[in-house]
């Protein structure tokens, strides 16, 4: 039968029927949208760190030396008190072991010595002259964790243990081919975060940006001077630190270089705290 041959009620119980019909398919196409956007996004997240992975450093540990070369007070107050005082520590040992381990010694006038051990989620440290000693679980606040990324420009399987990756794109730097990726903290998608530039030869980050949450620029790290330390493996010895206008705050030169020589855990060993 025609609709228009229907009788009023008939065809108004048809077209309520049919915009009833629609209103539910849209309704339910919204729904799957909307299910399926963070579970597309945590896929998309899963493949950029299986991809960034692959130009993880192949380095087992590490001893150097980081001497500050330039120390600009002024320019790094700008970006935080926290890095200015590291910074403030002129010559530091530093140590490493895959997966996630480092210890920090270092010595100035008037803090006298001082001792940073990361090991894993576990951060202890130590200033004796101002009885400072303390042992603290980091599990919880993976923001606060460091790793061979801050101090030798080089992604470890260790920092995907607490950051993951997201690939943004392919840009040549200079005369490198590199591979950009966001790194955030585990958790903490509204906290800062690190961008960075990956050589795709060399596997050592070229510029590593660190963002706050509202993804506005804190410091920019600038690695160079590239050394081939190991057979195959690569590593910058140069960084210039600048703050978010581009000035430069610091300079720091990794000197002493021993790659590989089979340390033990007991460097990386924290002392209980009283």
């Amino acid at each position: 039968m025609h609709r228009d041959t229907l009788e009023p009620s008939k065809r108004f119980s048809t077209t309520s029927r049919s915009y009833a019909i629609a209103a539910c398919t849209a309704l339910l196409f919204s729904v799957l949208l909307y299910m399926g956007t963070p579970l597309s996004r945590a896929a998309e997240r899963e493949k950029s760190t299986a991809d960034i992975a692959k130009l993880t450093t192949a380095l087992t540990d590490l001893e150097a030396t980081i001497k500050v070369t330039k120390y600009d007070s002024a320019e790094l107050e700008k970006i935080g008190s926290d890095l200015k005082t590291t910074y403030s520590l002129r010559n530091v040992n530093f140590q490493y072991k895959q997966p996630d381990k480092i210890r920090i010694e270092a010595r100035s006038q008037t803090r006298g010595s001082a001792l940073l051990i990361m090991n894993g989620a576990t951060r202890y440290y130590e200033v004796p002259k101002l009885k400072i000693k303390k042992s603290e679980n980091l599990e919880a606040h993976p923001g606060r964790r460091q790793s061979l990324l801050e101090y030798a420009g080089l992604v470890s399987t260790g920092t995907l243990e607490f950051m993951d990756a997201t690939m943004l794109r392919e840009e040549k730097l200079g005369d490198r081919n590199t591979i950009v990726y966001n790194l955030r903290f585990q958790g903490e998608d509204k906290g800062s975060f690190y961008r960075v530039w990956i050589d795709k030869d060399t596997h050592v980050t070229m510029k590593r940006e660190w963002r706050d949450g509202a993804d506005k620029l804190r410091a920019t790290f600038v690695y160079s001077d590239l050394k081939e330390i190991a057979q195959g493996i690569w590593m910058p010895t140069k960084v210039d630190v600048k703050n978010a206008e581009g000035a430069s705050a610091a300079q720091l030169s990794m000197t002493d270089i021993k790659p590989n020589q089979g340390l033990t855990d007991a460097p990386f060993t924290p002392t209980p705290a009283p």
